[in-house]
C-alpha cells in the first residue's frame, strides 16, 4: 500500500504554522479553573472535536481555540501556563496523556489504591500517562525570570474526554462551582 502524495500550496501550508507569540491565551472553559489552586492557561496549538459524553471535557477545556483546527491528526497538542502551586484537579482521560516540560519544575501526581505517588519533571523531561489513571500536576517551580512555568500537553485521540475524579467534585460542590448531585458537564 503506498501513500498519496499530495503537493499543497504555500497558503495552505501556512495554515499549519501555530507561531508561539500568536497563539490565544485561555483561562476558562473547564470547572476546576475558577479555583484559586487551579488557575492556568492553555495555548492551544492542534485542536480536536469536543467529547460528548456527560460529565466530560475536552482536555483543554471547550473556551480555548485551536490555531491549527482543520487537521485531524488523531491527537491534540497545546501549552499549558501556570503560576507556581497551580495545576488542575485529579482527573483521568480516555486517552494517553503525555507532557514536556518546557519551563520550571513541575509535579505530577497519580493515585494508587491507597494513597498517592509523585513525580517531579525539569525541563525537557518527558511523562506519559496511561489510559484511566486519576492524575494531576502542579507548577512548583516557573523558572529563572519567569512568572510562570509552561508544560507541552500531547493528548491522543480525534475527541478525548478528560473526567474529573470524585474528589475533584466534591472540591468544586465545597467551593460552590457545582450544586452536590449535580454531574460535571
Amino acid at each position: 500500500m503506498s501513500i498519496t502524495v499530495i503537493q499543497p500550496s504555500r497558503a495552505e501550508m501556512q495554515r499549519c504554522v501555530a507561531r508561539f507569540s500568536d497563539l490565544t491565551r485561555c483561562s476558562t472553559g473547564l470547572p476546576d479553573m475558577q479555583l484559586p489552586e487551579c488557575e492556568r492557561t492553555f495555548l492551544n496549538v492542534l485542536g480536536f472535536s469536543q467529547p460528548k459524553g456527560e460529565g466530560q471535557y475536552s482536555p483543554f477545556g471547550d473556551m480555548a481555540p485551536a490555531a491549527v483546527s482543520h487537521l485531524r491528526a488523531g491527537f491534540g497538542l497545546a501549552f499549558v501556563a501556570a503560576k507556581p502551586g497551580c495545576g488542575v484537579l485529579m482527573h483521568t482521560h480516555d486517552t494517553v496523556e503525555t507532557f514536556v516540560v518546557m519551563h520550571g519544575t513541575w509535579k505530577l501526581e497519580w493515585e494508587l489504591d491507597s494513597g498517592t505517588e509523585a513525580v517531579t519533571l525539569a525541563p525537557l523531561d518527558f511523562i506519559a500517562c496511561p489510559i484511566g489513571v486519576q492524575r494531576r500536576f502542579e507548577c512548583i517551580e516557573a523558572g529563572a525570570g519567569r512568572a510562570e512555568g509552561l508544560l507541552l500537553g500531547i493528548i491522543g485521540g480525534d475527541a478525548p474526554a478528560a473526567e474529573i475524579s470524585p474528589q475533584g467534585i466534591a472540591r468544586l460542590v465545597a467551593a460552590g462551582i457545582f450544586q452536590p448531585g449535580q454531574q460535571a458537564a
